[in-house]
Order: C-alpha cells, then sequence, then structure tokens
C-alpha cells in the first residue's frame, strides 16, 4: 500500500469507518450510527481492505469476526482514530462547548446509591446537557463501549495498568457487616483473627478474594476467610448478608441502603478495611469541556453525596 499525500486523508477516513464497524461488530449498526447506507460502508471498507493489500473481516451472514490482521489493524488504528476525532472536535469548536449528550458507564451498585442522583442533580441545573447512563462491570474498554466517562472503582490510589486517562474523585471507607439474624446465631467477634471461623462473604475479582485485609490506626492484619458464598458486585455481598448469610465488608452507604443491605449492624468498629477510591476515567486527557465539566462536578459533590446516604443524615 502507498499512502501519499493525495490519498491519505481518504485512507484515514476509511480506517475511521473500519473502527466503526469494529467496535460495533455490525455493520449495519455502524451504518446507521455513521449516517450512511450499509452498502455504501461495506463498499468503503472492501476498497481499504484492497489498499491495505489483505482482508479485515470475515465476511458471514451470521457472525462477525475480524481477521487476525484486522485485529492488529483495529488493535492500533482504534487510539488515533479517537485523538484524531477529538482534534477535530477541537478544531470545529465542539470541544468547547459544555452543553450535549455524554455517555458515562457506572456500576449498578453506585449508580443506584451515589451517581443517579448525582447525575439528575446536574441535568437539573445544566438542562442543556444530557446523560446517557449505562451499567458496566470490571473495567470496562471506553473506545469500544463508545464511553465518553466511566467511574471505576479501585483499592489502589491508582488504577493498574491502565491505558485511559484518569482523575480521583472520591473514596469512601469499608467496613465489616452482617445482620442481626447471622450474630443471633453465631460467637461475638471480638478479634479480626476470629473471622477465619465465619462465614464470610467475599468478592470475586476473576476469583473469590479470600483475603481481608484490616487496619486499626498503625496495626494492621491480613485475615484469610472463607464462606459459603461469593458475588462479583458489592451490591450482591451486601444483599447476601442481608439475608443473614454471612459477613461482608461493605461501604456505609451500601450496608444501609434500603436496596441492598437495608440496616446491617457493624462488628469490630475499632477495625476497616482498605478503602475504595473512585475513579473518573476518559478515553483521553484531551476530553470535551462538556465531561470535563461533568468530572468537576461529580468531585465537588462526591463526598456531600455520601453525607447525605450516611446514617446519621437519612431520615
Amino acid at each position: 500500500m502507498r499512502t501519499t499525500g493525495k490519498n491519505i486523508m481518504r485512507f484515514l477516513a476509511d480506517l475511521a469507518l473500519f473502527v466503526e464497524v469494529a467496535n460495533t461488530r455490525n455493520f449495519g449498526r455502524a451504518a446507521a450510527a455513521l449516517g450512511m447506507p450499509a452498502s455504501t460502508l461495506s463498499r468503503r471498507i472492501s476498497a481499504l481492505e484492497r489498499e491495505l493489500g489483505f482482508h479485515l473481516i470475515h465476511r458471514s451472514t451470521r457472525t462477525f469476526q475480524l481477521t487476525d490482521a484486522g485485529q492488529a489493524c483495529y488493535d492500533q488504528s482504534k487510539a488515533l482514530v479517537a485523538e484524531a476525532m477529538r482534534i477535530q472536535e477541537d478544531v470545529t469548536g465542539i470541544a468547547s462547548r459544555v452543553s450535549g449528550r455524554i455517555k458515562v458507564g457506572v456500576p449498578f451498585d453506585l449508580a443506584q446509591t451515589i451517581f443517579l442522583p448525582l447525575f439528575a442533580r446536574y441535568m437539573v441545573e445544566h438542562p442543556d446537557t444530557s446523560i446517557e447512563i449505562l451499567s458496566i462491570s470490571g473495567h470496562p474498554n471506553l473506545l469500544t463501549e463508545s464511553l465518553d466517562l466511566a467511574i471505576l472503582v479501585s483499592h489502589q490510589l491508582r488504577l493498574p495498568d491502565s491505558s485511559f486517562w484518569s482523575r480521583r474523585v472520591g473514596t469512601f471507607p469499608r467496613r465489616l457487616f452482617a445482620s442481626q439474624e447471622y450474630l443471633a446465631k453465631h460467637k461475638k467477634i471480638k478479634d479480626p483473627e476470629e473471622l477465619a471461623q465465619h462465614s464470610c462473604i467475599r468478592l470475586v475479582h476473576g476469583e473469590a478474594l479470600s483475603q481481608w485485609e484490616l487496619r486499626r490506626d498503625r496495626e494492621h492484619r491480613i485475615v484469610k476467610v472463607s464462606g459459603m458464598a461469593s458475588a462479583n458486585s458489592v451490591g450482591m455481598t451486601a444483599k447476601l448478608s442481608k439475608e443473614g448469610v454471612g459477613i461482608a465488608v461493605l461501604p456505609d452507604f451500601l450496608a444501609t441502603h434500603p436496596g441492598f443491605g437495608d440496616g446491617l449492624t457493624s462488628l469490630l468498629d475499632d477495625w476497616q478495611a482498605v478503602p475504595a477510591h473512585v475513579f473518573a476515567v476518559t478515553p483521553s486527557k484531551m476530553q470535551p469541556a462538556r465531561v470535563q465539566k461533568l468530572v468537576s462536578f461529580i468531585k465537588k459533590h462526591f463526598e456531600t453525596m455520601l453525607n447525605d446516604l450516611s446514617p446519621a443524615r437519612r431520615s
């Protein structure tokens, strides 16, 4: 393939079309998103394949699959296309607008407790902004999911192995909780080491986490735990604990929220688990002004939302 000044713009444009097709994994959906006929999009991708000299997509009416070369092309092109789009927004002035649509991914538990009220408040105060809120799990790829912003949680001060830009917007403590039903049937816990004798509801991150790290002032303990139940969301561990299954590590706002823990009892109040840090993550540091403004709003009001959800503040 030879690219000159004459055809480089067409090549980059077709590359952007290919990235959109790979993102959606469907020609019809990609064509609708791009505002062009599917037949035109198909011809442009075929022209790109001829120019490159290899097939990018295994064409089939039943399945969509990138070829090995297509996957390599996609991996190298998606960041380039994303940056090109942001440059275009900046040049045309779109990036300077604080209004418009923002597509945000939020873990279900945080959306139900903190972020839906927070986003609702933002839209009431900024009626020229619309927010599309999607439930996410784990650490999704913002480019393939077409997200402007994602809210992610980590127990470290920095997100590990993240290729995207992130800003820490809040932190919440975590403690041990159990239901009154469970506590009535089991011996009172006076020391973290006694957790090994109890049913502990473990969070699944790849596999069930079997070590809990607890701190009291400068004292630090790592306790090995086990139990009959585990789940890949903190909200589900809260609900399981509410049902009397065992002890869970939770933030206060989930332990007391009617939809989750609904008034669980805290244990070993002198001890706390490693706090959880909440990050606002965007595909690039060069984010549109409307996203910057929302991230600043989240950081400014996050602690207030936590206080509003605390037992002392709830009616």
